[in-house]
């Protein structure tokens, strides 16, 4: 006899298991040559294959069983999870592996899901790049009690982090603005921003809500609870591709179907996807920094068959590392096992795989060196990527952006220019009968596209010895999510990302581009912006004498129109010196931009300042200098409190001079720009003669023709400053006699 107060049917209850669905494909082109020989979810992320990241975030959260979904080169991602630990007996979720060929998109992937009848819970619907140290399943138990209560008619639970536009770990193709509802967290209105300045928000919302919250500093983590009928509600819409895509048709479908979407908002939790090489950069530095602890190179590292020890300054070594005397390890480093460095080598800021050879006298910064990658003697390597089997050669500089795809071969002695994507094989038109639309997919023979000459292997350009073929991306919004392609390039600011990808356009149209660029540029008055020319890094400016973008400091674009706006706003509200240097100190780490470049924009940012609150060109006079000299003398002491010694003195005088190379109209002003500074006493007499003298330039150099060229700008204020301080020595010395 069964125990009473039991029914009939409890002892077969049981709980409910929990699922996940991991989309191994991104059915995007976002990692160029990268992924043509493997899938993104593989790549290694401080040198552990990114899918691992998501299983660990997966475990921890308590998931039971995992179905990964795989298309472009499914079958590395199968066999990778058939050696992994969670195939062994003690794994603490089962992962099932499903593939197809001919899925476009992440709807289509949940359609075959529904279809095999796969899901029979609330699941977690994830990337297979996402890295993450949240407990998701707490977001989970939120959406039951949420379906279970009030709100049963909730389909979806999008989880995002706080993260102000500009957080490096924020890619901009998924910038976006929120509504919620204030108390229930229900998603009222979606859209992406793309970098709008104004959003329109439906009337009927502001109506029928007493209370609504915006939001334009949320991160997508990419990580979303569904409930069951979500893949019943892809396979009912055909339309529906991205998740983007279901989200905007749950909201206005809202009222005929009556299904709701909520928000899951974290705040001291870390949650990212790699979905570019900027993201990738940035994901990569917080997991030396520690921002993703556990899962960090010494803890998550050591469990995947090798020993890794943490040191000083987030230094990470393997145990079988050889260090030659003489090399040096600055900081924000990690070394896999069995590479070796040789002597006077320097390295700040990498990620070097296993099996690397780095040569004697090499300079490595912010770059990643995947598994079996040489580098000979004499080399430098700036923000760049290297994937496995690369060989650099003798004498070779690469500059930032580059990438270096599958076992290219550069050198010896030549610089790689900078944005520069290279190929071991002749890129493919991508018209081939074996394609499989998958993430950046190419045929690996060796056929050169259409026949071209371009495709064949430029020695001349790329070494005597090199294996390297230029890779141009195929922009298609067929396979692009609402056609965007952004954040291309990696490593460059704003204006060098423009250059390159011009230079890769067809030189017609690049040229034609240029010359409507420059002519609406002077119909709105304002001046050609230098830094987004189409110029060589050798190419001199004649009007100067000197290439302006080779000397001047690199500006994060969207910082500086930031600051501005920011400094517009604290004047037309009063805002106090104090709150400013608070938002200010805001921005700055929002942007992740160095103090210099804070200092380097401010004096320029006042001057712009007045420009805007009078509504006039930048180079219209004297109304101009009459406003910019009030901003200065306004904001004098949080200009102080910036620019306090000789050395920051140094950099507020390059940013004026920075500012007038940009605007030829106000280079005759750069001496009363220096007076307004010098009587509000920002700057000093021994800064001005100290800058004006200073002669650590190789002569001839591009560096010392710019100091030249400001030089002969600003002579008139250095020679009344000298007279000026003869004149009040000389009254010294008839008072003291």
């Amino acid at each position: 006899m069964a125990p009473k107060g039991k029914s009939r049917n409890e002892d077969l209850v049981q709980e409910d298991i929990l699922q996940a669905v991991v989309i191994a494909d991104s059915f995007n082109v976002r990692f160029g040559p990268i992924t043509y020989k493997k899938p993104r979810t593989l790549l290694p992320l401080v040198n552990i294959p990114l899918i691992e990241y998501t299983f660990e975030a997966l475990a921890a959260s308590g998931v039971q069983e995992v179905f990964v979904f795989c298309c472009h080169l499914g079958d590395q991602v199968r066999e990778h999870i058939k050696k992994s630990k969670w195939m062994q007996g003690g794994s603490p979720m089962t992962v099932t592996t499903l593939m197809s060929d001919s899925c476009l998109s992440m709807g289509d992937a949940l359609r075959e899901i529904d279809a095999k009848s796969l899901i029979r819970n609330d699941f977690i619907l994830i990337t297979g790049d996402l890295v993450s140290n949240m407990d998701i399943s707490q977001v989970v138990k939120e959406h039951k009690a949420r379906t279970h209560g009030k709100d049963k008619s909730s389909v979806m639970t999008l989880v995002y982090k706080v993260a102000l536009p500009g957080h490096r770990t924020r890619s901009k193709e998924d910038d976006m603005f929120l509504v919620e509802e204030g108390g229930t967290g229900r998603l009222l209105y979606f859209q992406k921003s793309h970098d709008s300045r104004k959003i329109k928000i439906p009337m009927d919302i502001m109506l029928e809500h007493d209370d609504i919250i915006s939001h334009n500093d949320l991160m997508d983590c990419h990580i979303s609870v569904c409930s069951p009928v979500v893949p019943t509600l892809f396979t009912d819409n055909f339309d529906y591709q991205t998740r983007d895509d279901f989200v905007k048709g749950i909201l206005v479908n809202e009222e005929i179907m009556g299904n709701k979407i909520h928000l899951s908002i974290i705040r001291d939790k870390y949650a990212a996807r790699v979905s570019n090489m900027h993201t990738y950069d940035a994901i990569s530095k917080d997991v030396i920094t520690r921002w993703t602890y556990p899962l960090v190179p010494d803890l998550f590292g050591s469990n995947q068959s090798e020993r890794i020890k943490y040191g000083r300054h987030n230094v990470y070594c393997s145990e079988d590392v050889t260090l030659s005397r003489g090399c040096e390890l600055c900081q924000d480093v990690v070394v896999g096992s069995g590479t070796e460095i040789g002597s006077g080598s320097v390295v700040s800021g990498c990620v070097v795989g296993r099996n690397c050879k780095i040569g004697e006298n090499v300079i490595l910064r912010n770059s990643y060196l995947w598994d079996n990658v040489t580098v000979e003697d004499n080399c430098e390597i700036d923000t760049a990527l290297l994937c496995s089997g690369v060989k650099v050669l003798n004498n070779v500089i690469i500059k930032k952006g580059v990438i270096l795809a599958w076992e290219v071969v550069v050198g010896p002695d030549v610089t790689v220019p900078q944005g520069t994507q290279l190929m071991s094989e002749p890129q493919s038109d991508g018209f081939d009968d074996t394609e499989s639309f998958g993430e950046d997919d190419m045929t690996t023979d060796n056929k050169i596209s259409n026949g071209k000459e371009d495709s064949v292997q430029d020695t001349e350009k790329y070494g005597q010895r090199s294996k390297a073929y230029l890779y141009k991306p195929d922009v298609d919004s067929d396979n692009e999510e609402e056609g965007l392609v952004v954040d291309v390039t990696w490593g460059l600011s704003a204006s060098d990302s423009e250059d390159h990808l011009s230079d890769n356009s067809e030189e017609d149209d690049d040229d034609s581009r240029k010359e409507q660029d420059v002519e609406s540029d002077l119909e709105e008055g304002e001046p050609v912006d230098l830094e987004s020319d189409d110029e060589d890094e050798d190419v001199v400016d004649s009007s100067l004498g000197f290439n302006p973008k080779a000397c001047m400091m690199e500006r994060n674009s969207a910082f500086y129109q930031e600051l501005l706006d920011t400094f517009l706003r604290a004047n037309s509200d009063k805002i106090s010196d104090d709150n400013l240097i608070l938002e200010i100190n805001s921005l700055k780490h929002a942007y992740t931009v160095p103090i210099d470049q804070v200092i380097h924009s401010l004096p320029s940012t006042l001057i712009e300042m007045a420009a805007q609150e009078l509504k006039i060109p930048i180079s219209a006079e004297p109304q101009l200098l009459a406003a910019a000299k009030k901003n200065i003398e306004q904001y004098s002491s949080l200009l102080c409190y910036y620019i306090k010694n000789n050395e920051t003195k140094l950099i507020a005088i390059n940013g004026l001079g920075d500012f007038v190379i940009k605007h030829k109209d106000l280079q005759p002003r750069l001496p009363q720009f220096l007076n307004f500074l010098y009587d509000a006493d920002v700057l000093s007499e021994q800064a001005l003669f100290g800058w004006f003298e200073s002669s650590n330039f190789s002569p001839g150099s591009n560096e010392a023709l710019r100091h030249s060229f400001l030089k002969r700008l600003a002579q008139p204020f250095i020679k009344w400053l000298r007279e000026a301080e003869e004149e009040s020595s000389d009254d010294d010395d008839e008072e003291e006699d």
